[in-house]
């Protein structure tokens, strides 16, 4: 049996309204959502798509509003099981921003969303880690937090098909994350995909932008910030969807329980 996954980070919520667009044409059985504004409101947009809310973690806050991820899911072919929230080491930078924040909007910390499904047809477990990475810092301390996730996937001791997907913020030195992944048998299903952002810098603060503009034109075509990966299943073919609803393109990916 196939199954579809859709990952996208909707910067700060904008990528919402795009939604039912993205969804009527791709018509994924799983989308993991990032930077997602977590209320009832929000959630109920895209239940109102066909699909059911798994389960949310927060993950910072911003402008007055908590954003994190979520996971939602076709319920025809699907059931939910259960959820997990893991906690993510914080990267010196984020420390010193909570610091300079925190009086004013509070404190959280990143999460990664670990949610486990039932496949009604073939009775199969799904286990999906929804993903968002430290945006700001170094790779270090991003497979810091890779490696906290990868630790609970090793606690996983039966060949469940698991998918590890979001916004990873990796921008360069790609081998090691893969060498990291691949120490723990996952394979990437993105890996033709040569980028997943075009650089837009809505939300931006003055500094950040001048800072972006830089970046963005040495990188231009090679920020690849968004991946899937997976293990005891079979990729079928991954892709990046061309709309601009976000700083980000959504990335989808079939695979096939075995």
């Amino acid at each position: 049996m196939d199954f579809s996954l859709l990952t996208y980070n909707t910067l700060l919520n904008d990528a919402v309204s795009g939604l039912k667009t993205i969804c009527s044409s791709q018509r994924p059985d799983f989308i993991c959502l990032q930077e997602i504004d977590t209320t009832t409101s929000t959630f109920q947009k895209v239940e109102r798509l066909g699909y059911k809310l798994a389960d949310y973690s927060n993950a910072f806050i911003k402008y007055g509003h908590i954003y994190g991820v979520a996971t939602f899911y076709n319920p025809h072919k699907f059931e939910f099981r259960a959820s997990k929230v893991i906690l993510l080491p914080k990267g010196l930078l984020e420390m010193v921003g909570y610091l300079l924040r925190i009086f004013k909007t509070g404190k959280k910390t990143r999460t990664v969303l670990k949610t486990e499904f039932l496949c009604k047809k073939m009775k199969n477990k799904v286990i999906i880690y929804n993903i968002h990475l430290s945006a700001h810092g170094t790779n270090h301390i991003r497979l810091k937090q890779i490696q906290t996730t990868l630790n609970d996937v090793g606690l996983i001791k039966t060949n469940k098909p698991t998918i590890l997907t979001g916004d990873f913020n990796y921008p360069y030195g790609r081998k090691g994350l893969e060498g990291l992944m691949h120490k723990y048998d996952f394979k990437e299903a993105t890996n033709k995909i040569l980028f997943t952002t075009e650089g837009a810098m809505a939300h931006y603060t003055f500094f950040e932008k001048i800072l972006g503009s830089i970046f963005f034109r040495i990188m231009r075509h090679r920020l690849k910030l968004d991946y899937i990966f997976y293990k005891n299943c079979q990729s079928m073919y991954a892709k990046k969807v061309n709309v601009q609803y976000s700083d980000h393109y959504p990335v989808y990916a079939m695979f096939k329980l075995i």
